[in-house]
């Protein structure tokens, strides 16, 4: 540890001295005796003291939580006993607060800010501290190092040292439960909890028919069947699951305080993602911004921490290297999926791409996140203007959607997300019907 001098060790120095060398210029004992004491207090420090080791052991108890949830980050140090007390200064990014610190034996300590103060290291035996850590806001989160200022016992010493750490902490977001989902156009030929439109073996009634050659008898409609001549068997619409594929765009946000419409899309992706993974179908993601990620669909608890994990890099390692991205790749997205996408409609080529999805024949859902909301609100007549262009300019966007048949709708994070879903619902309803 670097060992540095105390403003209380120059005072004590300059006491002794005026003292000592005006008594003796003026031949008055009592001017001694009183820098005497600062003298003593100076000798004693300066025999003692020395330079210190720290012995330092830092662990973390998991990596992964959820918001709302706790860490504990436990401390181990051992010193010299010459030391009255260690400030631990940890590196917490926005997010991350420290909730409480405890010393060995369970006494509380205070906490200001980022900073543990009043921890007492051990000599022998080492005393452990425990911080819990509490997870406020999701994202992939890095505690870079850890600083200690200590002070030996007299005061007239401190010692500082900054301990490299590179934690990394990923903090996902807290999920809400959603009653209904999206359902499909076409299912895929693997079991799931969505009624397919298709015939076959399941169990919700779809029509009667005929026996024909290789029926199964178990499915015969025995009252049918008696009022008439033929063997009639019942047919099933089977259970099928699906593809789905959340598109979510971090090419452009809007922020204003802490509120960004990037953590809404997250947010609203991470419970997409639970609730299509717990219906049984296949979930992919894909983060059209810079650079372009995405995931392949898959079905599980590990397909879910995939995406929960791609969603974190999307936030934490935004870069501007890959400025040709126009059109999300065909290889990232299967045939017959549906398309969940996720945008505040700021960068054109995210508008472009949907429009481009569209074409290509996927069926596909466009939640818009709300830039207003996010805007400060327009001051001069100049602005005000503008601010109105601009909102005609993003009503004639979601008008050219509706005429393609995207069904677009405006998510407001004041109302439940499943609000949003329901609207969609409706929509797809409707145009069903149109067709029909």
């Amino acid at each position: 540890m670097t060992r540095t001098t105390t403003p209380r060790l120059r005072l004590f120095a300059v006491l002794a001295v005026i003292g000592l060398v005006g008594g003796l210029a003026s031949g008055r004992p009592e001017l001694v005796a009183v820098a005497a004491p600062f003298a003593v207090l100076l000798g004693v420090g300066l025999v003692f003291s020395h330079d210190l080791d720290l012995d330092l052991d830092l662990e973390l108890d998991r990596d992964r939580a959820i918001e709302g949830e706790t860490l504990r980050l436990v401390v181990t140090a051992g010193t010299d006993p010459s030391i009255a007390r260690l400030d631990l200064e940890i590196d917490l990014p926005d997010g991350v607060e420290i909730e409480q610190a405890q010393s060995t034996g369970g006494r509380a300590l205070r906490s200001v800010g980022r900073t543990v103060v009043g921890f007492k290291p051990g000599g022998v035996v080492p005393q452990r501290l425990t911080v819990q850590l509490r997870c406020a806001r999701w994202g992939a989160h890095r505690i870079g190092f850890l600083r200690v200022r200590g002070r030996d016992a007299w005061g007239l010493f401190g010692y500082y040292e900054e301990v490299p750490l590179d934690l990394a902490i990923k903090v996902f977001p807290e999920t809400a439960a959603l009653r209904a989902l999206l359902k499909p156009v076409e299912t895929r030929l693997g079991f799931g909890d969505l009624v397919s439109r298709q015939k076959g073996e399941g169990l919700e009634f779809a029509d009667l028919r005929v026996m024909a050659l290789g029926d199964d008898p178990r499915q015969i409609n025995w009252r049918v069947t008696a009022r008439g001549r033929d063997v009639w068997v019942n047919d099933r619409h089977p259970e099928r699951n699906s593809d789905v594929v959340l598109l979510v765009d971090t090419l452009a946000e809007a922020r204003r305080g802490v509120g960004v419409t990037l953590d809404l899309a997250v947010r609203a992706a991470a419970g997409l993602a639970a609730g299509h993974l717990r219906r049984h179908d296949r979930v992919g993601l894909v983060s059209f911004g810079e650079p372009l990620r995405w995931l392949q669909p898959g079905m599980g608890d590990v397909q879910r921490y995939r995406i929960l994990d791609t969603l974190m890099e999307s936030r934490s390692r935004r870069q501007m290297y890959w400025r040709g991205v126009t059109a999300v790749p065909r290889r990232a997205l299967p045939p017959k999926a549906l398309v969940i996408g996720l945008s505040p409609l700021l960068d054109e080529r995210a508008v472009n791409a949907f429009a481009d999805l569209r074409g290509r024949g996927f069926d596909l859902v466009v939640i818009e996140i709300p830039a207003e909301l996010f805007v400060a609100d327009p001051v001069t007549q100049d602005e005000r203007l503008a601010r109105r262009i601009w909102e005609l300019h993003r009503d004639a966007t979601r008008n050219r959607y509706l005429r393609h048949g995207i069904a677009t709708v405006r998510w407001n994070p004041e109302m439940p997300f499943q609000q949003a879903l329901a609207e969609v619902e409706a929509f797809r309803r409707n145009v069903m019907r149109a067709r029909v």
